[in-house]
């Protein structure tokens, strides 16, 4: 028995580059083929970019989907990571009468380039919302910068929100960067390993002036695990100062005992808070 409609995963090797009212339609960054996913991430057509929008379509009579209304958060998870991770703080979004995107992007198989043109299509074919803000993950701050520096009619169709970013390697991702440097690492870390050492991130222009930007820093609580790797390992992780922004960003250091960060209610307000009223608290 098959059970083709299930997606089974796939996150490192499928990009969104449409989403409205939870469903989205899915980019394979190998077979270039599209996927039509559901609200329930179960895959509802398969074909080119047009025949998976012409299904969404039909789909929106069928189960008479409303119109989005709202204002919009995009959500970039970081490196290796997926869009589950920002489950928590997406429940809450909602709760409080935001329109939410968590944005798969294969982090681990295609470079920082392939991921800006993607998140251009994206928000370029956002329909029925004025507004966005973003929230991010790890490198997913990175991009999100890059995005900035370039030029899109997004830019002038959207206004522009305020931006969070959680634990952003804005310094440059040194532990990455050092994984690069062996080929059988940088073969399964994927192209984008090799552009996020300190040198590399340096080159990308700041924020716009115009765009609110909130940093939050989670600091381990419980440093037993790092405390037995060796210390030029430790070294290579997010410090206080690697998180930073030059400029007048707003700043907040967190202390943390989940592994997934989005978890912590801290972090939860905090994000939610910042997007809505621009400060932490």
């Amino acid at each position: 028995m098959r059970f083709s409609f299930f997606t089974f995963g796939g996150s490192q090797f499928w990009a969104d580059v449409f989403f409205y009212q939870k469903w989205r339609i899915q980019r394979n960054c190998v077979s270039k083929t599209y996927r039509l996913l559901d609200a329930w991430d179960i895959v509802r057509h398969k074909g080119t970019f047009e025949e998976c929008r012409k299904a969404f379509i039909n789909y929106i009579d069928i189960y008479e989907l409303p119109r989005q209304d709202g204002p919009m958060i995009v959500m970039l998870h970081g490196f290796g990571e997926n869009k589950n991770v920002f489950k928590p703080v997406w429940r809450k979004a909602l709760k409080r009468g935001y329109l939410a995107a968590a944005v798969n992007y294969p982090s681990m198989q295609c470079d920082i380039e392939s991921h800006i043109r993607q998140l251009i299509f994206l928000l370029n074919n956002l329909e029925d919302t004025k507004e966005v803000s973003f929230v991010t993950s790890g490198v997913g701050a990175i991009l999100l910068r890059k995005l900035f520096s370039i030029k899109a009619p997004w830019q002038q169709k959207l206004k522009i929100g305020n931006i969070v970013e959680v634990c952003p390697p804005n310094q440059g991702s040194r532990f990455i960067d050092a994984l690069s440097k062996n080929a059988l690492m940088r073969w399964i870390c994927g192209p984008m390993s090799e552009e996020l050492s300190p040198e590399s991130v340096a080159k990308i222009p700041p924020f716009p002036k115009n765009v609110k930007v909130g940093i939050i820093y989670c600091k381990p609580s419980c440093k037993g695990i790092a405390m037995l790797l060796p210390e030029r390992i430790r070294k290579l992780l997010l410090s206080k100062d690697d998180a930073k922004l030059t400029g007048g960003e707003d700043f907040i250091e967190i202390s943390n005992s989940q592994s997934n960060v989005f978890k912590n209610r801290s972090v939860i307000g905090a994000v939610l808070n910042y997007i809505e009223f621009g400060n932490f608290r």
